[in-house]
């Protein structure tokens, strides 16, 4: 019986230690006409049943690659003179059934034909570094939400009248990011949307986003310096206990690392951390949590930003090796080549999930495409 045990487990470590993390394969998508890239989102931007990649500069352009395979992407302009600093999102504006663009303080309505420049707007919001979307007052329609380091964390609603002024909430203080890739849940239980911020979540506190509480409870990331506090954010119910958790990655750092954090009182007070990656060489800008393996559990992308302090920037996926979040496997698919921001999908249908990746410093963008076969 024991001799038995022994071979189990020696099983279950050999299966642990030798994870099937799939190959990626590069593809270049194209190159912008300018650098400091943000505003990146993936969507099915014409309707024809793919997604899209939207790449946007800092105060520049903004433009999406349509998809029409691994190695062919078309460029087309979304529009110039984008009041932002890195945030952006792609979400419909106006209802009318077309997906718009979001950069900071403008915004650009898809008229029908996303081939031709959208139709541009000034909204009033604040220069971000970070955008996400979300129904922050519960009416049911779709929120932004913004975040600057010298501005702050604001919400606005926009659905009564889009093209005018926007309504703007101030939330709380900002950080250099810490609300992206998706940073808005219900983190306590209550029905409402709150926000998770870095080192802080915000808790609204009347479910209408007309007043707001702070929980200092997530204490992981670099609270000193130039960019105390920069992370970016993923929540999810990663145990499956019916509370929200956190996936949250350091950032502007050239040391960073990588947990998630189990919600173990399901009110967002007490908190439990899980460890990814205790110490990488990365800038870790860049934060995908989806199955990339196609074993039912969420894996962990990562890529280096430009502060990485190693020679190489390299991207990452972390598998999820016992299904709960304890064990991990490492894996680089990519090597020389700088991540910020990077968007995942299935982007060419197959079924499994594939990854685009962007510089900060750089006009080329790239597809990584997914090549485990489906079976």
């Amino acid at each position: 019986m024991k001799s038995s045990l022994l071979i189990l487990l020696s099983i279950l470590a050999f299966s642990f230690s030798n994870a099937q993390i799939p190959e990626f394969k590069l593809n270049k998508i194209g190159e912008t006409e300018e650098e400091l890239l943000g505003q990146s989102s993936l969507v099915d931007m014409d309707k024809d049943g793919d997604l899209d990649f939207i790449v946007g500069s800092g105060g520049g352009s903004v433009w999406w690659f349509e998809y029409q395979s691994a190695d062919k992407w078309v460029r087309h302009l979304i529009g110039d003179l984008c009041l932002t600093d890195k945030g952006g999102i792609t979400i419909d504006v106006d209802g009318d059934g077309w997906l718009d663009h979001v950069a900071g303080g403008t915004w650009y309505r898809n008229t029908g034909d996303p081939k031709k420049p959208f139709d541009r707007y000034e909204n009033g919001a604040i220069y971000a570094y970070d955008m996400i979307a979300g129904d922050i007052n519960g009416d049911g329609t779709t929120d932004i939400v913004a975040l600057s380091e010298q501005e702050g964390l604001f919400w606005y609603n926009f659905s009564a009248s889009p093209r005018k002024k926007w309504k703007k909430v101030r939330i709380g203080d900002g950080v250099t990011g810490g609300i992206a890739p998706y940073g808005i849940a219900d983190m306590d239980n209550d029905g409402d949307n709150d926000i998770v911020r870095s080192n802080v979540w915000f808790d609204n506190l009347a479910g209408d986003g007309s007043k707001w509480g702070i929980h200092r409870t997530i204490s992981y990331v670099e609270s000193l310096g130039k960019f105390a506090n920069s992370s970016r954010v993923f929540v999810l119910d990663w145990d499956k206990d019916g509370d929200t958790d956190i996936v949250q990655a350091m950032s502007n750092n050239g040391k960073c690392k990588m947990a998630w954090h189990a919600n173990k009182d399901g009110k967002g007070i007490n908190w439990f951390t899980h460890h990814i990656a205790f110490e990488t060489t990365q800038d870790l800008h860049s934060l995908c949590v989806a199955d990339f393996d196609n074993d039912n559990d969420p894996d962990v992308f990562s890529g280096a930003g430009p502060m990485t302090s190693d020679l190489r920037k390299r991207c990452i996926i972390w598998e999820n090796t016992d299904g709960i979040g304890d064990t991990w496997a490492e894996k680089e698919i990519l090597n020389g080549y700088e991540s910020f921001d990077a968007t995942c999908g299935d982007i060419d249908g197959d079924g499994d999930i594939d990854i685009c990746i962007k510089p900060w410093k750089g006009s080329e963008v790239y597809f990584l495409q997914n090549m485990k076969i489906v079976k």
